[in-house]
């Protein structure tokens, strides 16, 4: 089994709080696996995007960063590892850039859309994605870009994948400091 670095800035590592908790205001996960990095402006029903309240620990988890993470300089960081076949929350932005979502319009399963061919989804929003696809979002990104935002590792994972990471030693842990940047 392979591994996938996973490093998370906090004092208290990866400890799992409602994700409304994390934020000012509620974040949206779209029930919806990216299946194909370079499809853009997809339309989904509102019924598949999932607005977790804070008393609903099933939705209990926390963000961090896959593999890497350019933007974060201070903070206690703390890594797990994740097996490479999971299937993680990312943000709703692909590797375009200028902000383009996979999933940009909703409708109403009940109702017939008359609004035109306009964007009508809010803004910060989460998919599924494959770690494998995700790393390829970032390798894609780095291909056109020097700058790495820190959207583009940013994920949010479960509780239930947090008790899936793997800690290293602390032998492992001096080793990692001195090979990595992030």
């Amino acid at each position: 089994m392979q591994f996938v670095k996973m490093i998370r800035f906090h004092q208290n590592g990866f400890t799992c709080e409602s994700p409304a908790a994390h934020k000012e205001k509620d974040p949206g996960f779209i029930n919806r696996v990216v299946h194909n990095l370079f499809h853009t402006g997809q339309t989904i029903f509102t019924t598949e995007i999932i607005f977790p309240k804070e008393a609903d620990r099933d939705w209990d988890g926390c963000f961090c960063y896959l593999e890497e993470n350019t933007m974060q300089t201070s903070g206690t960081r703390t890594i797990g590892f994740l097996p490479r076949e999971s299937t993680i929350w990312v943000r709703n932005i692909s590797h375009f850039g200028d902000g383009i979502p996979y999933y940009n319009r909703s409708l109403h399963p009940l109702v017939e859309d008359e609004s035109g061919d306009g964007e009508n989804m809010i803004t910060d929003t989460w998919v599924q994605m494959s770690v494998e696809d995700a790393l390829e979002r970032t390798r894609l990104w780095k291909e056109k870009s020097v700058d790495l935002p820190g959207w583009v590792t940013e994920c949010y994972l479960t509780e239930l994948q947090v008790k899936r990471l793997i800690y290293p030693s602390t032998n492992e842990k001096v080793m990692e400091f001195w090979l990595s940047k992030n």
